[in-house]
């Protein structure tokens, strides 16, 4: 068994995945023609797969340190991997300073609490239930939430990653550097688990600005943390394809399948929590975004429980198909696109509605001081319309500016006097169209191009150092782990009790 193995990025690696790369720009670049005035199915593509791969970096980085701190020896022997995979939130801030460029310069439209006015009382836009929200949906905030959250969290990243090296080379009998590294680590789980959640209410829930669920944060990061711990199995399966990384056994797979298996289920009840309680509330201003998804966008809202839940659950519920390397390959290959298929339904519908409704804005067809309506406008509802009024002059929770009933948003006709506009509102939001109802090519062709950016970066990181901490304490655990969920008999006859 070779422990001094060093990773060589050849070039015909780097070939393919700067392949990859182009095939992404392309795509990108295609998905902007035909598209609305504001180049939405663009922006989309482009937020979609930049919070999904940086946000697997960031899951790289924590799950490492809840690891490392809690002094987890078996983890050693594919350590490596997970700190080249964290380094590549250097390239997220690349990557997100364009969306934060965007909301400044007003680039783009998929945050609708960035519209010009919005806040202002005495415009004809104001928005009463935006403007409550205003110091966390602006654009100031929304730099510090993403840009510098995300630089926190590389800089820690950073620093346990020189930490490791180091320790390879200098580190002392009473393990000063492997110290060093669990106080790096503890440090990093607050920052991490805390910030955490601003950085995805920024990115992703304030593209719904009325909506808001105290579980959206828990549920992203655990759906990234998924996507990218089926990315690590599938990567430590190539390196060993490839010759490298010879020392992790079946028995590391078989832990990283448990992971994967219980996450997986974690996630679903993550998932049903947040949907029951939504509905058995029966809020307006919560219901709207289940509504509007399972109405208008079934296959994503159905799909996601066949990908992320249906699949895993039956493929690795077997103790043995954790052990076996095809099995593990085609359950992460599942895993990874069902939590990109995940981050896809979380982002698309509400970004075509900030668009449309910033285009009725634009054309001087919406009104925001009759946004909060109530959910229906016949007679029976006033009550409740008054209700949701002074719920919103005392700063309670209120129904959703844009709660949507069918597909359809109920200010419509209060505005117009008409049916004819609403009947245009409800056929371009519930109208399928390839990109918001379902992925396209354009969309598979930017998922290739970022994950060959992804790949390109984590292999450039793996190849500067050796794959193998040599001076880990916990080295010698790593290297003989066993789950004790496989034994073979003595007799030499290779089944297992």
């Amino acid at each position: 068994m070779n422990l001094n193995t060093q990773f060589v990025f050849d070039g015909k690696l780097k070939r393919n995945l700067i392949i990859g790369m182009v095939l992404g720009v392309l795509c990108l670049g295609w998905s902007a023609i035909g598209d609305d005035e504001y180049r939405t199915r663009f922006w989309t593509n482009y937020l979609h797969n930049s919070v999904y791969f940086t946000g697997i970096a960031f899951t790289a980085m924590f799950f490492m340190s809840a690891q490392i701190t809690a002094f987890a020896g078996w983890m050693t022997a594919v350590k490596r991997v997970w700190e080249a995979m964290s380094q590549f939130m250097l390239v997220g801030i690349v990557l997100l300073l364009l969306i934060v460029a965007g909301v400044w310069g007003h680039m783009h439209h998929l945050y609708h609490w960035n519209v010009p006015g919005i806040t202002d009382p005495a415009s004809p836009l104001y928005d009463r239930i935006i403007a409550g929200k205003s110091g966390f949906l602006s654009p100031v905030f929304f730099t510090i939430g993403t840009l510098g959250f995300l630089a926190i969290w590389y800089f820690w990243a950073y620093k346990l990653r020189q930490l490791s090296l180091q320790q390879d080379d200098h580190e002392t009998a009473s393990f000063d550097y492997y110290k060093k590294m669990r106080k790096w680590s503890a440090t990093f789980l607050p920052l991490g688990g805390f910030l955490s959640t601003v950085f995805f209410w920024e990115l992703m829930m304030s593209i719904d600005p009325h909506w808001y669920s105290t579980m959206f944060a828990w549920y992203s990061t655990i759906s990234v943390l998924l996507g990218g711990l089926a990315l690590m199995i599938m990567l430590i399966l190539y390196l060993q394809s490839k010759g490298y990384l010879e020392y992790v056994t079946r028995e590391h797979l078989h832990d990283l399948g448990k992971y994967l298996f219980g996450i997986s289920v974690f996630w679903t009840y993550l998932w049903f929590d947040q949907f029951m309680l939504i509905w058995y509330a029966n809020i307006g201003e919560e219901t709207i975004y289940f509504k509007e998804r399972m109405d208008n966008y079934p296959v994503l809202f159905w799909g996601n429980l066949l990908l992320n839940f249906v699949t895993p659950f039956l493929v690795l519920m077997r103790n043995d198909t954790k052990r076996k390397v095809g099995t593990m390959f085609f359950a992460c290959l599942i895993v990874f696109f069902g939590h990109w298929w995940d981050f896809f339904y979380m982002i698309k519908p509400g970004a075509r509605i900030a668009a449309h409704e910033s285009k009725e804005i634009s054309e001087g067809k919406l009104n925001n001081h009759q946004e909060a309506a109530p959910l229906s406008t016949t007679t029976d509802s006033a009550p409740a319309a008054a209700e949701a009024h002074e719920g919103h002059e005392q700063g309670a929770a209120a129904p959703a500016a844009e709660a949507t009933v069918g597909g359809q948003n109920d200010h419509d006709d209060a505005d117009h006097g008409d049916g004819a506009h609403g009947d245009h509102h409800e056929d371009t939001l519930t109208s399928f169209k390839v990109g918001f109802t379902i992925p396209g090519l354009q969309e598979i062709g930017v998922l290739v191009g970022f994950l060959s950016l992804f790949l390109f970066f984590f292999f450039r990181q793996l190849e500067r150092a050796p794959l193998l901490p040599k001076k880990d304490p916990f080295l010698e655990e790593s290297l003989h782990h066993s789950t004790g969920a496989y034994i073979h008999d003595e007799g030499g006859d290779g089944h297992g009790h």
